[in-house]
């Protein structure tokens, strides 16, 4: 019974370390820190900058996938820029200046 104990207890820990290090699948989202100008940055698990917040990304695609690009990259693909909520008040739509 104490070997069942000893096994188990060693081999939690050694089991819980390498689902951490499990590399991310392709049906992982990657998240950004997105502010009100569209400006992103990949979120690495810390809290973001002051005035960032966690998103997807920025650009929604005609294919309604959100992604993270250049704002002016965003619209010549004909994507509407989408930033993320802030206490639950949508922002206004970006439109660019001629």
């Amino acid at each position: 019974m104490r070997l069942i104990a000893c096994i188990t207890t060693c081999l939690i820990p050694i089991l819980t370390a390498a689902a951490q290090m499990a590399p991310k699948t392709s049906s992982d989202r990657q998240g950004y820190c997105v502010n009100r100008s569209a400006d992103f940055y990949p979120y690495t698990g810390e809290p973001c900058k002051s005035g960032y917040q966690l998103g997807l990304g920025n650009c929604r695609n005609t294919h309604g996938r959100i992604v993270a690009v250049p704002r002016e990259q965003c619209l010549t693909q004909a994507g509407t820029v989408e930033l993320p909520t802030e206490d639950g008040i949508p922002p206004r739509p970006y439109r660019s200046h001629p």
